[in-house]
């Protein structure tokens, strides 16, 4: 008995966690009275017309509603002309599809609680439009859930072209009575609001490899919602989410639901994490389910957090988001190559700085919120991940030809002939034609142009506490404004001291005797060793490409 008693109660439970609610659309049509009954509370209303009262009632109970849609019978588009042209923009007639003619919309999309609804009516008994196409702009807002309205005419055909979709409902007009109201439920999900970084290869990694395998079992009973906190709307939402769950961790990404968070960047556990966020957030009540508490003052807190930081701390952060291995790649190239054709040390010194001045003042560009279109663009992580490629595949041609070198040398005992120190004729021909190619500009423009490429496609993972906060305040904030372009330039002045320190190393190793002298004489040591940092910086370089 106990056990009967039990599964009852598992089933019940079961079945209240599994299935989905909806959002109350009210819709009403053939008013006798310029009055709408029982549909209160309800977030958008849908009128079919047909009504009885004037013209002069029906402006009233527009007035009297936030938002609503008219979906006109083929009579009242005939008695009622003015009147819906006067409201076109609430008007929906989905026969008229492609008709440039026509002044009113297909379709209606509207937007609650992250879920988007589309509307259509169709009022003719036989409907020519190009179906196909139809479809296909159907299919590319995503909607969630679909309402169709039709007559006893059209139905069958308008069930046969919305086959394809899922959550479609149809509305019979034929079968509405006088007076006629009623709440109908579009079928919702649970929300789950992802926030991460467009500019972070550990977040796009997360966000494209590893989380979906959590996410796909509930997928019939969630909605994941990605929002790039780079975009300061949806960064004043996280900072509301995190005061509103008090988060102390905070990560690079942040996941929320109805019943708490996951902030985690370990690969390892957060689809863990996840999966009981999600088991949580399904076992709420219904009506909790949709409750996700992004409303309130974001300016406040996000200006209290920056009024928190410490300048030791922004030269923590500076110090460990410069630690990026594209750069340093990019300026180790720089620098041997220079060598390799033989330019002087003030030459190489010029070009050095004047590319890490580069990656200086790009990174302060990006931090008062110059290039965020650029970067919000698909085609962005598209390049991203091809520069990437590229300079991990130079490396790993580089390395291959190092261990190419320190073998040969083991073999014959001769250096003179090394494949990156290029032979004598081949520097000679090299050199003449850089020179004819490049004048002293060209190098310096070289150096500019590499330095803003790599920095506007590579900011990585940098300061996800600290430097969005800062952005925000710069860009949002008068009265802190000023001390917000401090902290950019105070941070972005560490942020280069990595790279001013692997260029400088690589310059005076270049120019010291002894390392000079160790390297004639330990040449298989060093070889081997080159080509391990060219292995090293490659794998950074790949998992970035891939993330």
């Amino acid at each position: 008995m106990k056990k009967l008693i039990f599964l009852l109660i598992f089933g019940i439970l079961l079945l209240t966690t599994t299935t989905t609610w909806g959002m109350e659309i009210g819709v009403y049509s053939k008013l006798a009275l310029p009055e709408i009954k029982g549909l209160e509370n309800v977030p958008l209303t849908i009128d079919l017309g047909d009504h009885a009262f004037s013209v002069e009632e029906w402006e009233k109970i527009l007035e009297s509603q936030k938002n609503v849609f008219l979906f006109p019978s083929q009579e009242t588009i005939k008695n009622q002309e003015k009147f819906l042209e006067s409201h076109k923009d609430r008007v929906i007639v989905s026969d008229f599809y492609q008709d440039a003619k026509s002044p009113y919309k297909p379709f209606a999309v509207f937007t609650e609680e992250y879920h988007t609804f589309m509307f259509l009516n169709f009022v003719q008994e036989t409907i020519d439009i190009p179906w196909e196409e139809l479809v296909k702009e159907i299919e590319a807002q995503n909607p969630d859930a679909i309402l169709v309205c039709g007559n006893g005419k059209n139905l069958p055909l308008l069930k046969e072209k919305f086959a394809s979709f899922s959550s479609v409902q149809f509305l019979d007009r034929d079968t509405v009575g006088e007076n006629f109201s009623q709440a109908l439920s579009l079928p919702e999900k649970a929300v789950i609001l992802f926030f991460y970084s467009s500019r972070c290869p550990v977040c796009r990694k997360l966000k494209s490899e590893v989380t979906p395998s959590a996410f796909a079992p509930y997928l019939d009973r969630i909605k994941v919602i990605y929002l790039d906190y780079t975009i300061t709307a949806n960064y004043e939402e996280l900072i509301r989410l995190e005061e509103f769950w008090k988060v102390e961790e905070k990560t690079s990404v942040e996941i929320f639901s109805a019943a708490g968070y996951v902030a985690s960047e370990d690969e390892a556990r957060i689809n863990v994490q996840l999966d009981e966020l999600i088991q949580k957030t399904l076992a709420l009540d219904a009506s909790k389910k949709k409750v996700i508490p992004t409303e309130g003052e974001a300016r406040g807190l996000i200006t209290g957090r920056f009024q928190g930081f410490t300048l030791w701390v922004l030269v923590g952060a500076g110090l460990l988001d410069g630690l990026n291995p594209c750069a340093f790649a990019t300026i180790i190239f720089m620098v041997n190559l220079l060598l390799v054709l033989g330019h002087n040390r003030r030459r190489i010194v010029e070009v050095g700085t004047t590319y890490a001045v580069a990656v200086f003042v790009t990174y302060l560009l990006l931090g008062v919120g110059i290039f965020e279109v650029w970067r919000s663009l698909s085609v962005y992580q598209i390049i991203s991940r091809v520069v990437y490629g590229v300079m991990a595949g130079i490396l790993i041609v580089l390395a291959v030809l190092s261990l190419k070198d320190a073998f040969e040398y083991r073999k014959t005992g001769k250096d003179t002939e090394m494949t990156l120190g290029l032979p004598k004729g081949w520097r000679v021909k090299i050199n003449q034609y850089l020179k004819e190619s490049f004048t002293n500009r060209g190098f310096f423009l070289a150096a500019i142009l590499s330095g803003f490429v790599i920095s506007i496609v590579e900011a990585g993972c940098t300061g996800q506490v600290y430097l969005p906060t800062i952005m925000y305040i710069a860009r949002e904030v008068q009265e802190y404004r000023l001390r917000a372009l401090g902290y950019l330039l105070f941070y972005n002045a560490f942020f280069i001291v990595p790279l001013i320190v692997v260029f400088l190393s690589i310059f005076f190793g270049s120019q010291s005797k002894a390392l000079v002298n160790f390297g004639r004489k330990n040449v298989f040591v060093s070889k081997i060793a080159l080509a391990g940092l060219f292995v090293v910086l490659s794998i950074l370089l790949f998992e970035g490409a891939i993330a």
